[in-house]
């Protein structure tokens, strides 16, 4: 690896700098959420902005009618667009299902779904995880049975997020109990307004509702809204999870984070010293740095393997540490910000789009912050646990 400055990425950042002043609207700046999903009324406008300009899929191929842009460059715009405090895109949809779209609908699912992912007119959410089928995935047990033209689909999956705002779900079902586990699941897209689906909330500790329980009673799903051969599901989902593992480790999010602590690292203390001054505070901002910094190098080495198409064990296993070392000092350094706000850390300060209401102490810095350490401690679960990534590494570096 070569980790020299690269000047021609230097001009492509200041392309989406430039492009941000010019097309990112006011009172849609600076209200990025706590790393979750922007509502419906700012994704929408946001996405309309960027299909308007030929920024509407960032992360596909140009053949897809996507920008084209590589790795490196689409990291570079999530994390300009984390720094300016954009609104999200869906990125269900735009990260992995549209992905699967592109590689195996057909040329009918392409033209009814594809457009709504391009205008941000259809909103999605996925239906992978059920109760005891996390890890494990291909345990699952919601079952799609054939009904002539129509699966007639019953069971419950978990840790929905967004599905009681998702306009469709895309979901894996078990469609053959007769073979191995992951030769029986097929991959289906459905309506969320069909009758027999059911959401309930699950609230979590950050104070927010963004997880659900689905169930599904009898549910008709047509066989045309599944995605390749029936029994293909597995061999989908293994592609879908593969895309983006530099994006593992939520780059544009730990630098933000830095962002704030050397904002911090100017506050004074009760004896009127900026924190900085503070030996035990400097030392942990420089650990932090060199966390931060060995991290980017190792996104970079990442991004080049996944640039030449290697996707060998080895590079696997980099996609897995780099979501273990991400992960984990996303919630170091999330609880050192909290933890260094002193007797305002453990105040739950309420998340930015709440009723501002009475103002706060520091709250131009410790507005939603509490919220955002609570929501990072389930970044070592979601996507992947760090038990489930470091047996992936120990099988694919160690034989083990």
């Amino acid at each position: 690896m070569d980790f020299q400055p690269d000047l021609s990425l230097e001009a492509f950042r200041e392309q989406v700098r430039g492009f941000l002043r010019a097309k990112l609207p006011a009172g849609l700046a600076g209200r990025l959420r706590i790393g979750t999903r922007s509502p419906r009324e700012e994704l929408a406008p946001w996405q309309r902005i960027l299909n308007e300009n030929g920024w509407g899929a960032p992360y596909w191929p140009e053949a897809h009618g996507g920008t084209g842009w590589n790795v490196l460059q689409r990291l570079v715009f999530d994390e300009e667009c984390t720094a300016a405090g954009t609104p999200t895109q869906d990125t269900g949809a735009q990260k992995l299902l549209g992905p699967v779209l592109n590689a195996f609908a057909t040329p009918e699912q392409k033209a009814e779904h594809l457009p709504h992912i391009f205008n941000g007119t259809r909103f999605w959410c996925q239906g992978f995880s059920e109760p005891g089928s996390g890890s494990d995935l291909a345990s699952l047990r919601t079952q799609a049975v054939r009904d002539g033209d129509a699966y007639v689909v019953n069971g419950q999956k978990i840790w929905t997020s967004h599905a009681h705002r998702a306009d469709w779900i895309f979901l894996l079902v078990r469609t053959d109990t007769e073979v191995k586990k992951q030769a029986g699941i097929s991959f289906l897209l459905v309506d969320m307004k069909t009758p027999g689906i059911t959401v309930r909330p699950i609230h979590t500790i950050d104070g927010c509702h963004h997880l659900n329980e689905t169930f599904f009673d009898n549910v008709r799903v047509p066989v045309a809204n599944r995605i390749g051969a029936e029994g293909d599901g597995w061999k989908i989902t293994k592609f879908l999870l593969n895309n983006e593992h530099a994006t593992a480790a939520d780059l544009p999010m730990l630098r933000k984070y830095m962002r704030q602590i050397r904002m911090l690292a100017q506050q004074r203390d009760g004896e009127g010293r900026a924190l900085i001054a503070c030996p035990q505070f400097a030392q942990q901002v420089a650990r932090f740095e060199a966390d931060l910094s060995a991290i980017a190098m190792l996104v970079q080495r990442v991004a080049a393997l996944e640039q030449a198409q290697d996707h060998s064990a080895a590079a696997h296993a980099l996609g897995s540490i780099l979501k273990v070392r991400g992960t984990e000092l996303q919630q170091r350094m999330s609880s050192f910000i909290v933890e260094s706000l002193g007797d305002f850390g453990p105040v739950a300060f309420a998340p930015p789009e709440a009723d501002a209401g009475d103002a706060l102490p520091m709250e131009d810095i410790a507005r939603g912050l509490a919220n955002e350490m609570f929501f990072r401690r389930a970044s070592t679960i979601y996507g992947g646990t760090s038990e489930v990534q470091r047996g992936i590494i120990a099988r694919a570096l160690f034989q083990l």
